[in-house]
């Protein structure tokens, strides 16, 4: 039910307050998201209501933070590709930062926090960290009815659901929603920097916008590959151990 109630106000408050159609960029430059941080404070008032101690907000395990290595290197990679472009206006700057900051938020405590614990008190931890990742990614499909562009909704599900397995192994590994959230944050805002910044490099309306497109997509893509098999990697042993994020509330 919260998923529902999530998705639910998460997209279709989208549309409500964002009619017609809506390229990301726009949503995350144009104003405050007001329907994530809805999503997001929604999520926070179930959780005190069912008074859930355990969801993983808490600082990470000594010593785990070394693990973020490469995922921190490959945004800093597309802070600074973004810094050769040229970045956008302070206001922008800021306009992305803090939105992607609640996305973050809302996307991480619904599907790493409330989503994986309900799964996980179901099944093994390999299918709930597969069922989880996939539900991740299937719902950037629903961005299609927003921004008119199924094909690259498609191809973001995609993405969203290899980033959704590095950030599942970053929550399990660390123990902290809270690292997961920041990455989250730091690699959306990226993201959307290197877009602009291509965009905004190019001259030309149709010119600007397939470069943009790719950077949006295309990019990402192939950047997420190293995060995905470093996923991987860090999920190796999952089977065989409790990580700090996998211990379950009594």
């Amino acid at each position: 039910m919260a998923l529902l109630a999530w998705v639910a106000i998460t997209f279709v408050g989208a549309k409500v307050l964002l009619p017609g159609e809506r390229t990301l960029d726009e949503i995350v430059t144009e104003g405050i998201a007001w329907q994530i941080v809805l999503a997001g404070a929604i999520l926070v008032g179930v959780i005190l209501w069912r008074r859930w101690r355990d969801i993983g907000f808490r600082a990470p395990e000594p010593g785990t933070l070394k693990l973020l290595w490469l995922p921190m290197l490959m945004v800093l990679l597309q802070f600074s590709w973004a810094l050769l472009f040229g970045l956008p206006a302070t206001t922008v700057i800021l306009l992305v930062l803090l939105n992607t900051f609640f996305v973050g938020f809302s996307e991480e405590t619904m599907f790493r926090g409330l989503l994986y614990r309900a799964v996980r008190g179901h099944v093994r931890i390999w299918p709930a960290i597969l069922l989880v990742s996939a539900a991740f990614g299937s719902v950037h499909v629903l961005n299609g009815f927003i921004t008119g562009e199924f094909a690259g909704a498609a191809m973001q599900a995609t993405m969203a659901a290899c980033s959704g397995l590095l950030l599942m192994a970053i929550f399990l590994r660390t123990g902290s929603l809270w690292v997961a959230i920041i990455y989250h944050a730091l690699w959306d805002a990226a993201t959307f920097l290197l877009s602009l910044g291509a965009s905004a490099h190019n001259t030309g309306a149709e010119t600007a916008a397939t470069t943009g497109g790719l950077a949006t997509f295309i990019l990402p893509l192939v950047m997420v590959l190293p995060n995905l098999l470093y996923a991987l990697w860090l999920l190796r042993h999952v089977h065989r151990e409790v990580p700090p994020g996998d211990q379950m509330p009594g």
